[in-house]
């Protein structure tokens, strides 16, 4: 199990004695792991932000640098090749990053994470309480190919405008290494064909298939319930992740609350510094 360096210890009392808890990291160029504070935009259903603790105790584990910028893990797509995709609305926002220049913030992901380039979508301010993730937007399929969520066509005048810029730009884009992407889409249904009660009160449903997770060795995609789009969106996921096993899971309640399942678990990269010590056997937890 993986969480916050702060939340290790209350984490590992919760799981049997068979269950390892490590603290949730992101390789920097150091000896390091970079965090990143984390904000959470008020919202109806959120009644304070988390803050870093850096007074809690961290146990024996490596030592946690700031990493100097606000942002959340599903604003952050890479391709693992020097390439980020993001969207503006999520990280260039005063909501989190004020005063913070684009340069400034690209700057900063070279430094901690190795980021060469940065491929930046508009996104909508203030859509949901994310700003528009990166997460249920667009995806790195693999360097230089990138999937992209086609919203309905009865979908809201805002997510379909940020559609069409993002097409343009990802279709003129290349990346880090030069070259230039392919795009694929994958239409997502309109949030009031979801089977069920809809739940207005709460925020923005998310009914986007390109907020998968990917494990090793499988891919993890939402089934919403909609027939054709479902079964259209699973042998597309088949075809482009043919290594990949792809289980399709039902759900309806989490998109109806804002989230999905890439918003519902966590990654941890395992290239680079940090996965090469892990696997060596040279970080001790």
């Amino acid at each position: 199990m993986f969480a916050r360096p702060e939340d290790v210890h209350e984490a590992s009392a919760t799981v049997s004695d068979n269950v390892t808890v490590r603290p949730l990291a992101i390789p920097s160029s150091g000896d390091e792991a970079v965090a990143a504070n984390i904000e959470i935009p008020e919202a109806s259903v959120i009644d304070r932000k988390d803050e870093k603790d850096g007074s809690a105790p961290q146990g024996n584990v490596i030592p946690i640098i700031d990493g100097g910028f606000t942002s959340e893990g599903g604003a952050l797509e890479v391709d693992g090749d020097g390439t980020l995709l993001a969207t503006e609305s999520s990280i260039v926002n005063e909501n989190r990053n004020p005063g913070k220049s684009k340069k400034e913030l690209e700057e900063l992901f070279e430094k901690y994470f190795g980021i060469y380039k940065v491929i930046w979508l508009t996104g909508v301010k203030g859509y949901d309480i994310t700003d528009f993730h990166i997460d249920a937007f667009a995806r790195f399929i693999k360097e230089g190919q990138v999937l992209l969520s086609r919203p309905s066509e009865r979908a809201d005048p805002l997510v379909i405008q940020a559609y069409k810029e993002a097409k343009e730009i990802l279709r003129n884009a290349t990346d880090h290494r030069g070259r230039r992407l392919e795009v694929f889409e994958v239409e997502e249904p309109h949030p009031s064909d979801l089977p069920g009660e809809n739940w207005d009160h709460f925020d923005v449903t998310v009914a986007s298939y390109a907020n998968y997770y990917l494990p090793n060795g499988g891919l993890i995609m939402p089934r919403f319930g909609v027939g054709k789009l479902d079964d259209d969106a699973y042998e597309l996921f088949r075809q482009h992740f043919p290594d990949r096993e792809v289980v399709q899971v039902d759900l309806n309640i989490l998109p109806k609350l804002g989230g999905g399942i890439h918003c519902a678990t966590q990654q941890v990269p395992m290239e680079g510094w940090f996965g090469r010590a892990v696997r060596r056997g040279e970080l001790k937890f």
